[in-house]
């Protein structure tokens, strides 16, 4: 950044008690003014662009558009080489929701397509897009014009705004179509136009007042109609009297203006005092409002939205005349021009042919800067192009703007202190960027600093701040961005870990029903021998059938899905045929056509033969039950055959909607029949669900039966447990999965929404019927352990009482694999505990990272801690209740054998369970405070927003009994539109409060 130009002058900021006075001597009609702290006066040069008129740069010859030009996604080019594009065509698309497109800002044919450099203080290069002027034409291709706008609903404009590729002209390039849907989560009351211009030498927007005020205010209509604010205010220093003049003018005409509705009265031009940097955005909603932005808060926080008068302009141009945005006032200016002025020139026009509409003097250019001497850079060359955000080329002489001088200590004078329009503490800020401790400038809030570059300006050693601060915030970001790559790297590999572990399972599933269907197989060969030795010959017979067929249905049903498999197989080989010779146009599509009507109708024959033997199986399966003694191991088999249906059935669900919606997005395909297919995959999952749930109730009944007939069933609960936690784990994971869907269908607003909300609610189904289930059978486990203690017990000392010391000594072998059990568990839940804790500490470091960035969604993060908190919580108490468990059950294991004798009982006020609960009941206080530490911030926000909505809809009701009748109908308008504001402050303020509430 050049500052040494203005190092000559170091004036005091003004205080708040003189801008009272002029407002004072102004009249009570006029706006209060306020202050804000610290700022500067260093010297305008305005005089020397401001007195000649704005003018219109000749085409130039070629344009070179980059595709950031803007905050946010680049754009996606739409253009080939060598195609012919048109004034105003789209060539470059945006690309997700903070993005903007690029249009052709001259007519032309395209180039090129490759990396270039662009004018930015970093110097790199970026993906470019360039266009050759063709002849002296410039045919252009506008967007519909809505001159009369008022009649368009409000997405149609805010669109217009997207399409047409409005960003912000004063700043970062913000979307301008982001900005203008605020209202959907804040109540805004107060627009700002920010006329400002502090920024020495530039006079771009001076010029555009004094030039186009007209256009200026409908665009403040268009926007208002947009943001619904209750007053426009137009700040501007009182160093451009000829633009506040056009501007009331315009002001004035517009009211006498009967063809149009009256203008609101709300909209005023407020004079503030000259003052560095009065036009950066926070300091202007001070000046205007006294209002602060809380730290690392935007505008809005508070109520207020702010545009650039370029901005503004260019939104008037897009709505009324369908222009999108291809060109942009600019300001030629600097001691090494001979002619200063400014200009409106397309963008993409290289600098070098600005600069010579300007005459440089025969001496050269010395220091060539983009943007003003505070908070502008120097280009190394001028044979770059201008872009949107570009608003002055600063052409300054060897004497303006010598070298920087050398750096010499800190003195800890404190002028930058006294300077700072942010109120930051710029000296620790540059001591700790200087020793690179970078955690602890983001403590002191160098977020907060906007680089107005008034510290450097009044430094008396030649520090270069705002260097400094640059270059930590870079390696901040830079920092952060490894953070959030380090993190998505882990969700991918832990994403990788589970479908490993779920294919496995699944590998697992079908070994044992392989193996479980060749055991049924030995079974039923064994019956059947043993059944033709007995005295029955009819029973004989009866019995030997039954278990010949038995395990036909698997075979058969196996033979028809290869069948089935093979059928869809020719389909799909034939229509891709027939799809071939469609495109090129050869072969011979009629026959192509009959043999796909011919592999469907097998398709649709070997479908209809799979159904009715799987139909026939399912009726066979309890008449072959009840025939065989070994049926008792079917039912899980069953369960696990079905469990494997339903998946299949489910995978089938998702290929079939996947190929739906690419054919209708694609629009080529059989939509119709891909319809069908997702209908059909749809019923043979609910068909799959229902068996699923039918046998695992019947299990569930039949369970009691089994375990009192089977001494080894005692290994089933914990088979079950563990196929539960399994099923709970792959439905949390389904849950996550489609937030994730959801969250980004809804950032990118692409994607059928309420289709996802019903996935997310159904996983979250799945979700709580799987831990119920757990829950359920963890009980089960429980009591049946609780249960089988009394018998084993008693059996073993009887068996002690009349068997010998060998007799014993079995009985304590026999007791050790159960003794080992708690053990395991016990390690189990402690290594459950140690994920829930690290699953704690990674959230919490999370919404910290986004609390002091700004990015992220704070609320989700928020959630998920608190979900992290609740599950160490529960973790903690099953792990608490097991120890204790296992504390219980310790003496009766060892006198089942008589080899140790039995522990004393603690005594009441020892160490046990109550010392566990205590430590969980502390650890769920700290969970509540923080989370009520977090509600109470979101509520106090939420509440301001309420106490501002209320006021205005109260000033404008009471402006509203007072009216007469011409004013009636406008001040009800305003009275709907602020009660809708209230409305929905309101609704955000009753969600907090939920929250609150249910703390």
């Amino acid at each position: 950044m050049v500052l040494s130009l203005l190092k000559s002058m170091v004036t005091s900021s003004r205080s708040s008690a003189t801008a009272e006075a002029e407002h004072t001597q102004k009249g009570q009609g006029t706006p209060r003014v306020f202050d804000f702290h610290g700022g500067i006066h260093p010297p305008e040069h305005k005089a020397l662009s401001n007195r000649a008129p704005l003018v219109a740069a000749p085409l130039p010859r070629e344009v070179v558009l980059p595709l950031s030009q803007h905050i946010g996604a680049p754009a996606q080019p739409l253009v080939e080489i060598g195609q012919r594009v048109k004034t105003g065509e789209l060539i470059a698309r945006a690309q997700g929701m903070i993005s903007a497109p690029v249009h052709a800002s001259i007519t032309g044919v395209v180039t090129a397509i490759e990396p270039r450099q662009i004018p930015h203080v970093s110097g790199l290069e970026d993906l470019c897009i360039v266009i050759e002027r063709e002849g002296e034409i410039d045919e252009w291709a506008r967007l519909e014009a809505w001159r009369d706008w008022r009649q368009q609903e409000a997405q149609d404009l805010i669109q217009r705004l997207q399409d047409a590729g409005v960003v912000g002209q004063g700043g970062a390039g913000f979307p301008s179509a982001v900005k203008a849907r605020v209202r959907e989560r804040h109540a805004i009351d107060t627009l700002i136009l920010n006329a400002a211009e502090c920024e020495p030498y530039i006079t771009a927007d001076d010029l555009t007042m004094r030039t186009h005020p007209e256009a200026l205010i409908e665009g403040l209509e268009i926007l208002a109609s947009l943001i619904g604010p209750e007053c426009i205010l137009i700040g501007i220093e009182d160093n451009k009297p000829e633009a506040v003049i056009a501007l009331e003018q315009a002001i004035r005409a517009r009211r006498a203006d009967k063809r149009l509705p009256p203008l609101d009265s709300r909209l005023e031009v407020v004079v503030v005092p000259t003052k560095y940097p009065s036009g950066g955005e926070k300091q202007l909603i001070k000046l205007l409002t006294d209002r602060e932005v809380p730290s690392r808060g935007l505008p809005a926080d508070v109520g207020v939205v702010v545009h650039n008068p370029g901005t503004v302009r260019a939104v008037q141009r897009a709505v009324c005349f369908g222009e999108p945005m291809i060109s942009r006032v600019i300001t030629l200016t600097g001691e090494a021009l001979q002619h200063p002025h400014n200009v409106e020139a397309r963008l993409g026009t290289s600098i070098a042919d600005l600069l010579r509409l300007a005459a440089p003097a025969p001496t050269g250019i010395a220091r060539l800067v983009m943007g003003g001497p505070m908070m502008g850079f120097t280009l190394e060359s001028d044979a770059l192009p201008i872009i949107k955000t570009t608003n002055c080329l600063l052409a300054s002489s060897p004497e303006s703007l010598p070298e920087p001088a050398v750096e010499q200590p800190c003195i800890r004078c404190g002028m930058c202190e006294q300077a700072c329009p942010a109120e930051l503490l710029p000296q620790q800020l540059y001591w700790f960027s200087k020793a690179r401790e970078f955690d602890k400038a983001e403590l002191y809030n160098l977020a907060d600093c906007i680089e107005c570059g008034a510290c450097s300006y009044v430094c008396p050693s030649q520090i270069p701040l705002v260097q400094y601060y640059r270059f930590a915030k870079g390696e901040i970001r830079s920092a952060q961005h490894e953070a959030r790559k380090s993190e998505r790297a882990r969700h991918r590999f832990e994403f990788k870990q589970a479908r490993m572990a779920r294919e496995e399972a699944e590998k697992e599933a079908k070994r044992q029903q392989r193996a479980q269907a060749a055991q049924k197989s030995a079974a039923a060969r064994a019956d059947a021998s043993a059944a033709a030795d007995t005295t029955s010959a009819s029973a004989a017979t009866a019995t030997t059938a039954a278990a010949a067929v038995q395990p036909a249905p698997a075979t058969d049903i196996k033979a028809f899905k290869t069948a089935r498999a093979a059928a869809n197989i020719a389909v799909k080989k034939a229509e891709k045929a027939l799809k071939t010779a469609q495109d090129s146009g050869e072969g011979d599509i009629s026959a192509l056509e009959t043999s796909v009507t011919d592999a469907k109708a097998r398709l649709a024959k070997a479908e209809a033969d799979l159904k009715a033997a799987s139909e026939a199986s399912e009726s066979a399966t309890p008449a072959a039950a009840s025939t065989s003694a070994t049926g008792a191991a079917a039912p899980a088999a069953d369960l696990k055959a079905l469990k494997t249906a339903r998946a299949a059935a489910n995978i089938a669900v998702k290929k079939a909607e996947k190929a739906l919606k690419t054919a209708q997005d694609s629009g080529e395909g059989d939509i119709p029949a891909l319809e069908a297919s997702v209908t059909d995959a749809k019923a043979r999952l609910a068909k799959a669900e229902g068996d699923l749930k039918a046998a695992s109730e019947a299990s569930e009944s039949a369970a009691p039966a089994a375990a009192s007939t089977s001494a080894t069933g005692a290994a089933a609960p914990a088979a079950d447990l563990k196929a539960l936690k399994t099923a709970r784990a792959a439905a949390n994971i389904a849950v996550k999965k489609a937030e994730k869907a959801l969250k980004t269908a809804q950032d990118s607003g692409e994607g059928d929404i309420p289709a996802l909300e019903a996935s997310v609610t159904d996983a979250k189904s799945r979700l709580a019927k799987a831990e119920g289930d757990l829950k359920a059978a963890t009980d089960a486990a429980g009591a049946a352990q609780g249960a089988d203690k009394g018998p084993v017990a008693s059996a073993a000392a009887g068996s002690a009482q009349t068997t010998d010391t060998g007799a014993a000594g079995s009985s304590a072998n026999a007791a050790a694999p159960a003794a080992a059990a708690p053990s395991a568990d016990i390690k189990a839940l402690k290594t459950a505990r140690a994920a829930a804790n690290i699953a704690v500490k990674k959230a919490e470091k999370a919404l910290a990272r986004a609390s002091e960035s700004g990015e992220g969604d704070i609320e989700d993060l928020q959630t998920l801690l608190a979900t992290a908190q609740e599950n160490l919580r529960a973790a903690e108490v099953r792990l608490n209740s097991a120890q204790a468990g296992s504390t219980d059950a310790t003496p009766a294991a060892k006198g089942a054998g008589e080899l140790i004798p039995e522990a004393p009982k603690p005594a009441a006020g020892s160490v046990g369970r109550g010392s566990m609960a205590s430590n969980v009941t502390l650890s769920q206080a700290e969970i509540e405070a923080s989370r009520a530490e977090n509600l109470a911030k979101r509520h106090k926000q939420v509440s301001i927003a309420v106490k501002a909505a209320e006021a205005a809809h109260r000033k404008a009701e009471a402006a509203l009994s007072e009216a007469d009748d011409e004013n009636r109908q406008r001040l009800a308008t305003k009275v709907d539109r602020t009660r809708r504001n209230l409305e929905h402050a309101r609704e955000s303020l009753a969600e907090v409060q939920a929250l609150v509430d249910a703390q």
